[in-house]
């Protein structure tokens, strides 16, 4: 059986202290495996952003372990989780957050500009990214000369440039009309699919889960459910 690349074992989230306090998440329990494609749901103060940012070592839990491909990332300082998430995790974000007077090809060279990647080898991974996002031709245009699907496609480019192990993707059609967003989910299924990319979504719409393999909804700080596309069907 192979072991899971995200493993909360009974993680706690609290903020304050007192009749202040509030449990974010409290005692949660689930897992993602490698090559899985989960859609995180709930609503507002459900809890979902928070595991969320535990995943992509952007916080630790106040109690509980959190198990990145087998490391207690929760333990680690603060410097070390920046490490893991700069070489193993991608991100997508609602508002794209590309550099407007950088090049599509310079954005998605970044991260490799952070790990000293030598300049020829940036462009051949960053010219292939954008090939894989369907993006020829459109290398040498700024955000601004691009359409809000072309400019998420550019930023998916930034997340998968440096093979991640997971790329956590927040909202990533909240900008875009029905047309571009499931263009944008049918991307992310085939590099599910073809590359065997561990996918984790936050979405609050139904249509955009459909496209996962499998959906948690959490609720008050607890998994509510946990199914799987044919479970659900």
């Amino acid at each position: 059986m192979t072991a899971p690349l995200i493993a909360f074992d009974k993680v706690w989230k609290t903020y304050g202290e007192g009749e202040a306090r509030v449990d974010a998440l409290a005692g949660v329990d689930f897992s993602i495996s490698p090559g899985e494609f989960v859609a995180i749901m709930g609503p507002s103060g459900s809890g979902k952003s928070t595991a969320m940012n535990i995943i992509g070592c952007l916080d630790t839990p106040t109690g509980g372990v959190y198990r990145f491909a087998g490391v207690d990332a929760g333990r680690l300082d603060r410097g070390r989780r920046a490490i893991l998430r700069n070489l193993y995790i991608g991100f997508v974000f609602q508002g794209y957050n590309l550099l407007p007077r950088t090049t599509a090809i310079e954005n998605v060279e970044l991260p490799l500009v952070y790990r000293g990647v030598p300049a020829r080898k940036r462009r051949e991974l960053a010219y292939a990214a954008l090939a894989q996002v369907g993006l020829q031709g459109r290398e040498d245009h700024t955000p601004a000369e691009l359409s809000g699907g072309q400019q998420q496609r550019v930023a998916i480019a930034r997340a998968i440039v440096s093979t991640p192990m997971l790329l956590l993707a927040d909202e990533p059609t909240g900008n875009l009309d029905t047309q571009r967003s499931h263009e944008i989910m049918e991307l992310l299924q085939t590099l599910n699919r073809e590359r065997g990319l561990t996918i984790a979504m936050v979405t609050h719409e139904a249509d955009i889960a459909g496209f996962a393999s499998r959906t948690v909804r959490f609720v008050d700080g607890h998994v509510a459910s946990d199914s799987a596309l044919s479970e659900a069907a």
